[in-house]
C-alpha cells in the first residue's frame, strides 16, 4: 500500500486530536472561520498578529488537511490517495516598546505525499532522484517557517518591523497559494506556482519593512536555492539573493502588490541565475454567510534563455454551507520537458509552448467533528494545449480531485481574539 494511502488518515486523526485538545478552554466561537485562511495579508496569522498581546503571552495554533482521491487522465497521468496539509503557530509578547511574534508553519507532506510529487498534468520544478519533476507537484517541507519578527508602531500611520527565519518567507511573490483566501477549497497548487509563489519556503531570510498608512514596503535578503530532495531538514546557505515588494491597500477590499527579486542559482540540476517579478490584486468581501474571494496573479521568471510566464485568476465564493470555487491559468512551459518528461539537454533549441488550465469545483461543509470546520468536496480540471503534445497527454486529458477538508483553529492567552 502508498506511503499517501496509509498516512492520509492518520493525519485526519492528528489534526482533530489536537485541535479538540488544544481548544478546551479556548475554542473560537465559530470554527468554520477559524478553518480559513486570513484576510488580505501576506502574514500567515495576520489577524492576530495584529492583536495587542498585553504583559502575557498570546498564542494560536490553527491548520488545514485535505484528503484527497486524485486522478489525471492520459499517459502522462496516474491516481493516488493524499494529503495535502499544513499547521500554522504564533506566540506573542511585548518587547523593546514592540511587539515580538514567535511564527512556526509545519507540513506532514513528506509523509502524506508521495515522493516523486503529486499527479498534476503539465507542472513542473524541484526534483525527484535527480530528474526534474514534470507532471508532478513535489511535497511541501516538514519546516515550512521558523521565524522571529518584531514591529514597533511609532505613531498611528507608521510602523517598523523586522524579520529573521532560517526558514520563511522573503518580500517575494504573492500571498502563498496554501494561504490564499481565494484557493482555500482547492488541494492542488497552481501551474503557475514556480513563477510566482515558490519562494515561500526559502532559507536564511533576513526581511526590514515599513508601514505607512494603507503602503507597506518590504526588503528582504536570502539564500536563493530552492528546498533540495530532502524534505525533513533546514538547508542554510549564503545569502546570495535579495527582493523588494510594495502592498498598497487600495479599498478596504481590495489590495494590489508588485515584487521583484533577484534569486542566485534557484534550480538544482538548472544553473543560472533569475530574476523574478510578480504583480497580484485581490479582492474579498465578507458576508452574512461567508465570504467572496478572488486574486489575480501573474509573474515571470527572467533566465539567460528568456523570459517565462505564469499567470491566473482564482476565487471562491462560500455561501452558508456551500462553496464554488475555481481558477484559470496559463503558463509557459518546454516542449521538451513535456514531451520527454526530464530537463532538456544542452544543445537542443528551447521550443515554449503555452498551456492553459481551467478548474471548476464545489464544497459542502459537513458536521462531522466538534469544534473542527470539516467539507468535502470535487473539482475537475480541462487543458487547451498545441496538438503538438496530442500523443503525449491525449486530446482531451482531464484532472479530478474529491477531497475531505479538515480545518482547526485555537487560541489562548491574554488578549480576547480577534475574527479575521
Amino acid at each position: 500500500m502508498r506511503t499517501s494511502i496509509r498516512f492520509a488518515p492518520c493525519v485526519a486523526l492528528l489534526l482533530v486530536l489536537t485541535s479538540r485538545a488544544l481548544g478546551q478552554e479556548h475554542v473560537h466561537e465559530d470554527a468554520a472561520t477559524m478553518a480559513e485562511p486570513p484576510s488580505l495579508s501576506p502574514d500567515t496569522m495576520s489577524a492576530m498578529l495584529a492583536a495587542d498581546p498585553g504583559e502575557k503571552w498570546l498564542t494560536m495554533v490553527h491548520g488545514f488537511a485535505f484528503l484527497t482521491y486524485n486522478r489525471q487522465s492520459g499517459p502522462s497521468g496516474g491516481e493516488d490517495f493524499e494529503s495535502q496539509n499544513h499547521v500554522m503557530a504564533a506566540a506573542l509578547h511585548r518587547l523593546w516598546g514592540g511587539k515580538l511574534s514567535l511564527l512556526g508553519t509545519f507540513s506532514l507532506e513528506p509523509a502524506t505525499i508521495p515522493r516523486a510529487g503529486s499527479y498534476e498534468l503539465f507542472q513542473r520544478g524541484e526534483t525527484y532522484n535527480g530528474i526534474l519533476l514534470v507532471d508532478r507537484q513535489h511535497p511541501h517541507d516538514l519546516f515550512i517557517e521558523l521565524a522571529a519578527a518584531w514591529e514597533r508602531r511609532l505613531s498611528d500611520s507608521f510602523a517598523l518591523r523586522l524579520y529573521l527565519a532560517p526558514v520563511g518567507e522573503p518580500a517575494l511573490g504573492p500571498i502563498a497559494y496554501p494561504h490564499r483566501l481565494s484557493a482555500s477549497a482547492m488541494p492542488q497548487a497552481p501551474l503557475s506556482h514556480h513563477n510566482q509563489d515558490s519562494t515561500h519556503i526559502t532559507y536564511d531570510v533576513m526581511t526590514a519593512a515599513a508601514d505607512w498608512g494603507p503602503l507597506t514596503v518590504e526588503g528582504s535578503a536570502f539564500h536563493g536555492a530552492e528546498p533540495n530532495e530532502n524534505r525533513w531538514d533546514i538547508e542554510a546557505g549564503p545569502i546570495d539573493s535579495y527582493s523588494g515588494r510594495l502592498t498598497l491597500r487600495l479599498l478596504p477590499e481590495l489590495q494590489g502588490q508588485v515584487s521583484v527579486g533577484h534569486l542566485e542559482n534557484p534550480e538544482a540540476i538548472e544553473p543560472g541565475n533569475q530574476t523574478r517579478a510578480v504583480g497580484a490584486l485581490y479582492w474579498q468581501r465578507l458576508t452574512s454567510d461567508g465570504f467572496l474571494a478572488v486574486s489575480l496573479i501573474s509573474g515571470f521568471n527572467d533566465t539567460e534563455e528568456g523570459r517565462e510566464w505564469g499567470s491566473l485568476l482564482e476565487g471562491t465564493w462560500k455561501f452558508g454551507s456551500n462553496g464554488i470555487f475555481g481558477r484559470v491559468e496559463a503558463v509557459d512551459r518546454d516542449l521538451y520537458e513535456l514531451t520527454h518528461k526530464t530537463q532538456r539537454p544542452d544543445g537542443v533549441e528551447r521550443v515554449r509552448t503555452r498551456v492553459w488550465a481551467a478548474t471548476l469545483g464545489v464544497s459542502r461543509d459537513l458536521p462531522l467533528f466538534p469544534n473542527v470546520a470539516t467539507s468535502a468536496g470535487a473539482s475537475a480540471t480541462l487543458y487547451h494545449f498545441t496538438s503538438r503534445l496530442d500523443p503525449v497527454y491525449d486530446k482531451t486529458p482531464f484532472g479530478f480531485q474529491a477531497f475531505l477538508r479538515i480545518g482547526f483553529g485555537s487560541h489562548g492567552g491574554a488578549a480576547p481574539h480577534h475574527a479575521h
